[in-house]
């Protein structure tokens, strides 16, 4: 306890002639340069208390900026995403310390790796300065160290898949080149996921152990589109992930299937349009024979019509010659018995 209190204590006397020393030799660069008839351009100084961290050490960062200046220090994780934003006021002469964070146990929001401490300047928002600090579980040696392990993750799945059908994703997970065997998987890869535009689909809870350090999940996807498989894995504090676009859609046997039905449809088609085509044939030809025997018939009946005539003229003209006698014969009746009358 005494030595980590006195390794403190040290470490804070350091931070202070440090800073003592930078405002010294800035006065002293900025009464060199007036003196030589100079404008000083100035620029922001930014140091840390340390390269290397372990969880519970403290960020102390110091230097100096403008005098009165407000800086805001960022700092970001390996993925660039800022996981603390604080701002420092600097004095009068510029110089500027403060404790402002300290490390949390690692975690999926806080991994180990490389973290960039980044202080940028209220008065001058282009003048920033920036310096990479390690986050990990060994001891410091007093320089900045490479990263201690290393997670691997690897993914594997088909790049065309079918709407509706069920399709499995492979992961594999090493860590310093050895298989990361779980009993559940589902802790290690909880946040792998697959998403398109705004939709996503949480894998967690659908991994299964396939061997040691291969896992594997069934997935099934019920619109058409293009789909980004995420694969994230979280192990001793690491953190690794892997990506594959996938395209979902009807499959070239689907669409082979489907041409295959279209021309069996085509061929039934083509078979009926050819047996109503005979069939049409048939019929047409029945009516003509049917027209045909009916026009002869027709013809039979005028001849049969023709011979009856004749032989109705043959009865009636003697009638009719008979008659004409007989109106002669009246006739000339009349005229002798009007003859006699007189």
């Amino acid at each position: 306890m005494k030595t980590w209190k006195s390794s403190i204590f040290s470490s804070r006397i350091i931070i202070i002639i440090t800073v003592i020393a930078l405002i010294s030799a800035s006065s002293f660069s900025a009464a060199h340069a007036q003196s030589q008839g100079k404008i000083i351009s100035p620029r922001i100084v930014l140091l840390v208390n340390q390269n290397n961290f372990l969880p519970g050490n403290t960020l102390v960062t110091y230097g100096k900026s403008f005098p009165n200046d407000t800086l805001v220090v960022r700092i970001f994780d390996p993925s660039g995403k800022a996981v603390r934003i604080e701002s420092i006021k600097a004095d009068s002469s510029g110089a500027y310390s403060r404790e402002i964070f300290t490390w949390p146990q690692p975690s999926m929001n806080f991994v180990f790796g490389r973290y960039i401490v980044e202080a940028s300047s209220s008065i001058v928002p282009t003048y920033k300065e920036s310096r990479t600090v390690s986050f990990s579980d060994i001891p410091s040696t007093g320089t900045l160290q490479s990263q201690s392990s290393m997670l691997f993750v690897k993914l594997d799945s088909p790049t065309e898949i079918s709407v509706g059908k069920t399709f499995r994703i492979f992961v594999q997970v090493t860590f310093d080149g050895a298989l990361v065997n779980v009993d559940d998987p589902n802790q290690l890869l909880s946040s792998s996921h697959i998403h398109s535009g705004n939709d996503t689909i949480n894998l967690a809870g659908k991994f299964v152990k396939l061997h040691e350090g291969i896992y594997y999940a069934d997935v099934k996807l019920d619109k058409e589109g293009t789909y980004i498989i995420h694969a994230m894995a979280y192990y001793r504090g690491f953190l690794s992930h892997d990506s594959k676009v996938v395209s979902s859609g009807s499959s070239i046997g689907e669409i082979q299937n489907s041409v295959n039905s279209l021309q069996a449809e085509l061929d039934k088609t083509s078979h009926e349009l050819n047996s109503t085509r005979s069939d049409i044939t048939k019929a047409v030809d029945d009516a003509r024979q049917a027209i045909k025997g009916d026009i002869d018939q027709a013809g039979a009946s005028v001849n049969q019509l023709s011979q009856a005539s004749g032989q109705i003229n043959s009865i009636i003209l003697p009638i009719l010659a008979l008659i004409s006698v007989i109106i002669a014969l009246q006739i000339s009746l009349f005229a002798r018995i009007r003859a006699s009358f007189k």
